[in-house]
Order: structure tokens, then sequence, then C-alpha cells
């Protein structure tokens, strides 16, 4: 189905298209069409998946390791697929299930370089994505290799967070699993940083306390 105006204008604020002047959007935009996906259905997997990038439109979508271990959760005019994109390999990294009805538009690797080349700014906005990606999975790495648990912990809610607010999704005791711990290490832990004032809980958010001042 051919994109609204409403979901042009949710494109434009996403990263890739903040360089591109305002009145040429929906020209570069209009020949895209957005696809709905069922909640439960697998949008990318290990064997299945494209060579684009994918932008939420609506909805929630879930990116996991493994079957179980939830990594992140989008929402509209956040995108996932970037390590498929100009890459030789055959595999995909993480499944990409539907935690919502989603509606979601696809970038091509191709449509990208057609991009890239008429606005040279939005490829240095790519790049700084990828950057950024780094960054997360060098967090993701430390948080492994903490001399805690309780240091572990608070690496990997830094290496997840948005805005100082980390989302335990998949609930606590995925947490435990994902980090290696039991759940009385996990909770012992988590009383710790709060009682040192470096985390703030309230359900399945956590907030880190320093970085929402920033906020």
């Amino acid at each position: 189905m051919p994109l609204t105006s409403g979901q042009i204008a949710l494109l434009s604020r996403c990263f890739l298209f903040r360089e591109v002047p305002e009145g040429e959007l929906p020209g570069l935009l209009g020949g895209l069409s957005a696809e709905a996906f069922p909640q439960g259905a697998v949008i990318y997997s290990r064997s299945r998946f494209r060579k684009a990038m994918g932008v939420l439109l609506e909805g929630q979508v879930s990116v996991l390791k493994g079957r179980d271990l939830v990594l992140n959760t989008l929402g509209p005019g956040q995108c996932f697929g970037v390590a498929a994109l100009f890459c030789p390999a055959d595999s995909y990294v993480t499944t990409v299930l539907a935690k919502t009805p989603a509606l979601l538009v696809f970038l091509s690797d191709d449509w990208l370089s057609r991009l890239f080349q008429r606005y040279p700014q939005t490829a240095v906005s790519y790049i700084s994505f990828l950057s950024q990606r780094i960054r997360f999975l060098n967090q993701k790495i430390d948080s492994f290799a903490a001399p805690s648990a309780q240091e572990g912990l608070y690496r990997h809610l830094l290496a997840i967070q948005r805005d100082g607010r980390a989302e335990v999704s998949g609930g606590y005791s995925q947490l435990a699993r994902a980090l290696n711990m039991g759940r009385a290490s996990l909770y012992r832990s988590l009383e710790a940083l709060e009682a040192e004032g470096r985390i703030r809980r309230e359900g399945r958010t956590i907030y880190l306390v320093q970085m929402e001042k920033e906020f």
C-alpha cells in the first residue's frame, strides 16, 4: 500500500532523512510501499531476510537472539536490518518478530545506494548510525566481561537504555538468563544499584538516574 502523508512525516524524523530537504521527501518516498505483518509473524530470521533496512511505521517488533532472548523492542520510526545491507553474508544475525500487528517499509540496498549518491549527507548519517551500533555492541561485550554481577548488570542496562530508560521487555527471569546469573543474584544487584542511587525501578522499566538527569 502507498505511504500516507502521516507515514512520510514519520519517516522524515528517521536519522536517514534528516538532511533531506523537507519539500523533496514526498517525491523521494512516494514510490515506496508499506507492508503489514500480523502479531507473531517472523519478519527476519537467520535464514530468511532481505537485503533491506526495515523501518517501523506502526506497532512494535522484538529483536531476539536465539529463540527467547529479547535484545531490543522497536517502535514507530525505529529500524532494523542494517546488518543485512552491503554484506555478502547468507545468514542474518538475529530474529525479528512482530510483537504486535505491525506496518513496515523496507529500503533496499539498491535504493539506499541511489539515496547516498543523490544526498551524500545521508551516507554520513548512515555511517554515524553504524558507529553507534558498534558502541552498543562494545557495551554489551563489556557487560559480559564486567568484574562483578552488579557492575555487569549496570553495564548491560547502559547498553540497552534509550534516553536514560531501559525496558526489561522479556521480564527479569529472561534478563537473568541473558546475563548468565541466578535470579537471586540479579535481584540483589538491582537492590544494590537502587541503594547506591544509580537506578530507579518502576515495574519492568529501569531508569538510570544519572542519565535521567541529562534528559
